[in-house]
């Protein structure tokens, strides 16, 4: 691998930059001088979440301190990258799930099977559909940590209100259209909108996977999505634009207009459902349902959010985060960063936990969340170069679908086209 510091970081993704249990991860003997580990994060709602997994585990391991390290999300990428260049301490990093391979390729991050030393137990109690998105070969270079899968979230005041059944929501794309035309025209309000549409590259990976189409190939050097399938997503989202149900504006608008009850559906992560609840509280009656279906195609949907990679150094440093991160696998400790956090929980069988089982009977909205785990497939991974000017390309195609002057059929293997030529100098 390429070591970080020979790169100049001009060449960036600029990309915005239990305790019964917990006595088991004590680290050996060998290491107990001191030890301080540093761990970079971009968690603000979930902080406390974060810092109480992080006093927990030093309460079991008095000999070890965990200093975090927080930077915005659309920074953590750039901040990374500048530690990592100036050597200054990086032990456990978070890394948004699409910036994986450009971390893994340009970088020295530590492979987790070597660094387990033979027990590698701890890594399979993760979903493998979550955990493939680290692997490289044998090799597994990034955990799951802070994932969320796209859902369906519906006022179901406002479909009464526009003669629609509140206890059945949308379960295909078509319905999903005719709903949120009706919403429109019987109530005035938005009908629904797309998660992060106008913000292009993730909804538009979503939506075109969910339809049968490949967004990028396996290698990820080549998108792939100018195929009938993935055309006829797109002109999907152009009819939505068309139809006036979505309106044109940023997603955080979108969330905005939900919360205030003045939309009718909104899709976007589950991560999103303990705020959209405490939102709807005395305004209106929240309803979460799986992702559309599109045609006959199985529910395909991609994660979001971000990965753990290890950084540290051999030595006493790597023996104590190895200690952290497999405190953090065990089923309570995830689940209960699960429910804390709001992000789904990523082990195996989550609802084999006494606690986590009571938590999705108390609160059943989540459990569309879990069912949905099954289908939810790893984020495609751009390469380490060309991203950036891939994804502007895409925004544009996505502005120039809004418009309608051209059906999506003539627009996107245009995109397709113009997004490959961005990518292959570069293998």
């Amino acid at each position: 691998m390429i070591n970080l510091k020979k790169l100049c970081l001009s060449t960036s993704l600029a990309l915005g930059l239990v305790s019964t249990l917990a006595g088991t991860m004590a680290i050996p003997a060998n290491a107990r001088a001191e030890t301080e580990i540093t761990f970079y994060h971009y968690q603000t709602g979930n902080f406390k979440a974060l810092r109480a997994l992080f006093d927990e585990f030093e309460a079991a391991n008095p000999d070890i301190k965990v200093k975090d390290v927080f930077a915005q999300s659309r920074q953590i990428t750039g901040v990374l990258q500048a530690a990592l260049a100036a050597d200054r301490p990086v032990d456990i990093a978070t890394v948004i799930g699409k910036n994986i391979s450009f971390f893994l390729n340009n970088t020295n991050a530590v492979d987790m099977v070597e660094a387990s030393k033979g027990d590698t137990a701890w890594l399979e109690a993760y979903l493998p559909n979550f955990l493939d998105l680290g692997r490289s070969g044998d090799a597994i270079y990034a955990i799951p940590h802070a994932y969320g899968t796209p859902m369906i979230y519906y006022n179901k005041d406002i479909f009464e209100k526009a003669g629609l059944d509140p206890q059945t929501p949308p379960a295909t794309w078509d319905a999903f259209l005719e709903m949120g035309t009706t919403i429109m025209d019987k109530t005035g309000m938005a009908g629904g909108a797309h998660l992060q549409a106008s913000m292009g590259d993730y909804g538009t990976m979503v939506m075109v996977n969910n339809a049968g189409a490949t967004y990028l190939n396996a290698a990820g050097t080549r998108a792939e999505f100018d195929t009938p399938d993935g055309i006829a997503a797109l002109q999907n989202w152009q009819d939505m634009a068309t139809s006036g149900m979505m309106p044109i504006a940023s997603d955080k608008d979108w969330g905005t207009a939900f919360m205030a009850g003045q939309m009718g559906m909104y899709i976007t992560s589950s991560a999103a459902l303990r705020g959209f609840n405490a939102a709807a509280q005395d305004k209106f009656e929240l309803g979460v349902a799986n992702y559309p279906l599109f045609g006959d195609h199985p529910r395909r949907v991609s994660n979001s959010g971000a990965a753990l990679m290890l950084y540290a150094p051999e030595g006493a440093r790597r023996e104590a985060s190895m200690a952290l991160l497999r405190f953090i696998s065990q089923k309570p400790i995830a689940n209960r960063w699960a429910r804390e956090s709001g992000y789904m929980p990523l082990v195996r069988d989550p609802l084999s936990d006494p606690e986590m089982k009571a938590y999705v009977d108390s609160f059943p909205l989540v459990a569309p969340v879990i069912a949905q785990m099954a289908d939810t497939v790893p984020t495609n991974v751009w390469p380490a170069k060309g991203t950036l000017e891939a994804q502007t390309i895409i925004r544009a195609m996505l502005d120039e679908l809004w418009a309608a002057e051209r059906p999506a059929a003539e627009i996107v293997p245009e995109a397709v086209a113009a997004v490959n030529a961005s990518l292959s100098p570069n293998f």
